[in-house]
């Protein structure tokens, strides 16, 4: 949940966008009262702002409070990228599931997070990520895999404000590797005891669109056995997305 408080006066829209967030932060359903204590809104307010959001069907009511509504999964629905992604990406997530039983992950970037569209649960528990979930772009294998083929200058100034000098020269030369071999690795730089895998999704003027990866425990999952795996699921899914824009 939000933790820092929103400061008078706010406008209305700050006060909707406040009140989504604190639902979608949730995870789940969450009520009244918790969302005013997290986003520093009077309870009157909330509750006035939940009931016309239920209304045009942004939230629905739960048995615990409140929760996302359909209107919200209708427009997120006609996002065109995650749409065609997933018609894309099941065939070849399956039969990547097959060849590795792991967990698996479509994302996409967003700000300095990759968010994930689709994700298949493996052997992990609990399961790293899902799809909603940001992870961030600077540590992930799915992130260094964007990254690498990000040509926006400002994009990657962006992520790597706030390193240090050290770890901003790591990134940059692993950046530069995985440019060369398309392939990505976090060995348990996000998620204690977990190592990734990841290959970028590419237009054909050669910019990330997503990209696909593969986790599992450090102790027993080889990394250097999935590297191939999902390069040719990252180069199926390329074609498949071309194919469709053809």
């Amino acid at each position: 949940m939000r933790t820092a408080q929103w400061s008078e006066p706010v406008s209305v829209l700050d006060r909707i966008i406040a009140v989504l967030e604190a639902v979608r932060e949730s995870q789940g359903s969450t009520t009244i009262t918790q969302i005013a204590r997290a986003t520093g809104i009077p309870k009157s307010t909330v509750s006035r702002l939940v009931a016309d959001l239920v209304r045009q069907r942004y939230l629905s009511r739960t048995d615990d409070g409140v929760g996302i509504g359909l209107r919200l999964f209708e427009l997120g629905a006609r996002t065109s990228t995650p749409r065609r992604l997933t018609v894309a990406a099941l065939p070849v997530l399956a039969e990547l599931f097959n060849a590795t039983g792991e967990h698996l992950n479509v994302a996409v970037r967003d700000g300095r997070d990759m968010l994930s569209v689709i994700s298949v649960r493996g052997r992990l528990r609990p399961a790293p990520s899902r799809a909603g979930v940001r992870v961030p772009s600077a540590t992930t294998a799915l992130g260094k895999a964007v990254l690498a083929f990000t040509t926006e200058e400002s994009v990657l100034r962006r992520i790597t404000t706030g390193l240090d000098p050290r770890a901003r020269h790591a990134l940059e030369r692993e950046l530069a590797e995985v440019r060369t071999s398309s392939v990505a690795i976090d060995r348990c730089q996000t998620f204690p005891g977990v190592v990734g895998v990841a290959s970028p999704i590419l237009s054909p003027e050669h910019q990330p669109v997503a990209a696909i990866s593969v986790a599992g425990p450090v102790a027993d999952m080889d990394p250097e056995r999935m590297v191939p795996l999902v390069r040719r699921a990252a180069l199926a899914l390329t074609h498949r997305l071309a194919l469709q824009v053809a």
